[in-house]
C-alpha cells in the first residue's frame, strides 16, 4: 500500500496496517485511497480507512457519544473528525467525499453503542447505580452517564425494540474492509472490464435497439438476468454480485406488488359501494356494474 509525503514522495508499505500504525505514522505522510462511483472507500487503502474510523468512533474525546443522535452532534466536532482523516489519508476534496466519511463515523459510532450497552447494560442482574459505577476505559465520566441515563428511557427501549425487528429481517451478513459488498462489486467488475455506469447503458442501448414497445421494466429484467446470470440460464445464482437475489425474487417482488395494488382496488371499490348502499342511493344498474369491477378484479 502506497503513503506520500507532503512532497510528493512516495513510499510503500507492506504487510497488515492497523489503526495504531496510522495515529503513528509521521512526516506528513497520508495513505493512499482509491473509492468506487458510490463514493465507498475499497481495496486495501480503503480498509485501512475503515478500521481508522471505527477506532475515532471509540474515542469519546474525538467522537462523543453522549448525544443520542449523530445529527444533532456539534458541527465543528464533525468538522474536525474529517481534518483528521484527511490528515491521514488523501481524500478527494468535496463536500460528497467529506458527508461519505461522516456516514462511515456515525455508522461505526452507533455500532460501538451498541456493542457497549450489549457489554455492560444488564438492568436484571444489576442496578442503575452499578452500570453508573462501571465506567469503561477511554469514556469520560460525563459521557457515560449520560448514556446509561437515555439507555433507561422510554424512547432507547423503543429504538431497541426496532432494532430487533430489523436484525430479525436480515438474511445476509453485512461485512467491512476487504470483504465488504464494495470491495466484492469492484473486484467483480474490474474483472469483466466493465466501466462506471454499465448497467444503466446497457438498459439504454437495449430500450433504444428494442423494436417492440416492451415496457422498460421488462427490459430492465432482461438486462438483470444477462448480468448476473450465466449465459446458458442454468445458473440460478448471482455470478459476482447482488449477493443471495435469485429470479425467484424478482419474479415474486413484482407479483407481491401487482397483488398489493389489487387489493387496494378491491377495497376502494368496496369502500364505493358501502357509502352509496349507506346513503340509500344505490340502483340495480350500479350493483351489476361493482359486481363485474369486483369479479374481473378478482379474477386477476
Amino acid at each position: 500500500m502506497q503513503f506520500t509525503d507532503a512532497e510528493g514522495k512516495v513510499e510503500v508499505w507492506s504487510g497488515s496496517i492497523q489503526p495504531h500504525d496510522v495515529w503513528l505514522i509521521k512526516g506528513g505522510f497520508r495513505f493512499e485511497v482509491c473509492f468506487n462511483r458510490y463514493y465507498q472507500p475499497i481495496r486495501k487503502g480503503g480498509a485501512v480507512l475503515v478500521k481508522f474510523v471505527a477506532d475515532i468512533a471509540k474515542k469519546s474525546e474525538l467522537c462523543p457519544i453522549g448525544v443520542v443522535n449523530w445529527q444533532n452532534v456539534n458541527k465543528q466536532v464533525q468538522a474536525d473528525i474529517v481534518e483528521l482523516i484527511c490528515g491521514k489519508f488523501i481524500i478527494p476534496d468535496g463536500k460528497i467525499y467529506n458527508d461519505a466519511m461522516l456516514k462511515h463515523v456515525g455508522k461505526h459510532r452507533r455500532q460501538w453503542k451498541f456493542e457497549l450497552k450489549a457489554r455492560y447494560f444488564n438492568p436484571t442482574v444489576r442496578t442503575r447505580q452499578q452500570i453508573e459505577n462501571d465506567n469503561p476505559g477511554g469514556i469520560v465520566r460525563g459521557t457515560w452517564l449520560e448514556l446509561v441515563q437515555y439507555w433507561y428511557s422510554g424512547q432507547s427501549k423503543k429504538y431497541a425494540d426496532n432494532g430487533r425487528e430489523a436484525r430479525a429481517m436480515l438474511s445476509h451478513l453485512h461485512t467491512n474492509g476487504s470483504t465488504s459488498f464494495a470491495n466484492s462489486r469492484d473486484e467483480f467488475e474490474m474483472e469483466h472490464g466493465r466501466e462506471p455506469g454499465y448497467e444503466k447503458s446497457k438498459i439504454d442501448a437495449s430500450v433504444a435497439s428494442s423494436s417492440s414497445s416492451k415496457p422498460r421494466i421488462e427490459v430492465d429484467d432482461e438486462v438483470f438476468n444477462e448480468l448476473m446470470y450465466d449465459k446458458d440460464n442454468s445458473n440460478q445464482k448471482p455470478v459476482g454480485y447482488g449477493f443471495g437475489v435469485k429470479r425467484s425474487d424478482v419474479k415474486f417482488a413484482r407479483h407481491k406488488k401487482e397483488t398489493a395494488n389489487l387489493i387496494m382496488r378491491l377495497s376502494s371499490s368496496v369502500s364505493d359501494l358501502l357509502t352509496v348502499v349507506q346513503s340509500g342511493r344505490v340502483s340495480p344498474e350500479m350493483l351489476a356494474a361493482t359486481n363485474s369491477a369486483l369479479r374481473t378484479r378478482t379474477a386477476q
